[in-house]
């Protein structure tokens, strides 16, 4: 299981630079086309758009990080009161709706972008794929980093390291 996350963290990381290097081209991208704009009176016609859609992978990348650090909200308060094994069982449950939910965003999310490549951006003509690809790449990362919490989950439950 080690391997495995280390394989995981490896090629997370990556997106994560994609996403940092994203959202930095999206920063210029706005910031270059209001000088044009307020300034010159022109504009970039394709800046909003790009800006979308960076945006969107921007959110769902962010999403698969709050799964993988477990920083997603949760009542901590009930199970601080409560046996561990509960509060075990509770987080568990936990990461078994996240599994479900990396699925479910994997699923429709395939189907959206196969259904979303048969149009197209209109500023840049690019692929409407485009928007949808990133649900099924961070339902992807969901599930596997769920599927981890839970193994160690299990592992703590059973009173055995989680490694």
């Amino acid at each position: 299981m080690e391997q495995f996350k280390k394989i995981l963290d490896s090629v997370f990381d990556w997106v994560l630079k994609l996403a940092m290097v994203l959202l930095l081209a999206m920063v210029v991208i706005v910031f270059f086309n209001v000088v044009l704009r307020y300034g010159f009176k022109s504009g970039i016609h394709w800046s909003e758009e790009i800006s979308l859609v960076i945006v969107i992978w921007f959110t769902f990348i962010a999403m698969a990080l709050g799964v993988k650090e477990n920083l997603h909200i949760n009542v901590s308060i009930l199970p601080k009161k409560l046996p561990v094994k509960f509060f075990l069982t509770l987080d568990t449950a936990k990461d078994v709706l996240e599994i479900l939910i990396g699925v479910i965003m994997f699923y429709y999310g395939w189907k959206l972008t196969v259904n979303g490549a048969k149009s197209f951006l209109p500023a840049t003509h690019i692929s409407n794929a485009v928007n949808y690809l990133v649900l099924p790449v961070s339902g992807v990362f969901i599930v596997a980093y769920s599927l981890i919490h839970v193994y160690e989950d299990f592992c703590k439950f059973k009173g055995g390291d989680s490694r």
